[in-house]
C-alpha cells in the first residue's frame, strides 16, 4: 500500500471513526476484496436497468456492488476507460454480456 494512499485513508479514518472497519476489512488478507464479475451474472442484459437492481441483485449473493466498468468505453479515457465507482442509481442503462460489475466479495 503506497504512502499516499494511506495518508488518505488515515485522514477518512480521523473525520469519520466508523470508516476505520471498512479499511480494515479491505486491507485484511482474510477480508473481502474487489473484483470485477460478469454483469450478466446480476442482470438481464440487453435491457434498460438502474443500478438500484444491481446493488439488490449483488446484495442476495452477499456482496456489494460498488461500480461498474462498460466494455464499449473501455478505450475512452475521457470515459475513464468504461470504469464507473458509485454510478448514478436511478439511470438506467443497457449491459452488454462483456459488461463487468466491480464488487466487494469474499472469492
Amino acid at each position: 500500500v503506497s504512502s499516499n494512499l494511506i495518508s488518505l485513508m488515515l485522514a477518512q479514518v480521523s473525520e469519520n471513526k466508523h470508516l476505520n472497519a471498512v479499511f480494515q476489512d479491505l486491507l485484511d488478507a482474510e477480508g473481502q476484496e474487489i473484483y470485477l464479475k460478469p454483469m450478466a451474472d446480476y442482470v438481464q442484459t440487453g435491457t434498460p436497468i438502474d443500478f438500484y437492481t444491481v446493488v439488490e441483485s449483488a446484495r442476495r449473493r452477499g456482496e456489494v456492488a460498488i461500480g461498474r466498468r462498460i466494455l464499449a468505453k473501455a478505450k475512452d479515457p475521457k470515459q475513464q476507460y468504461g470504469i464507473q465507482v458509485n454510478p448514478k442509481k436511478s439511470e438506467k442503462v443497457v449491459y452488454a454480456e462483456d459488461d463487468r460489475l466491480i464488487v466487494l466479495a469474499e472469492s
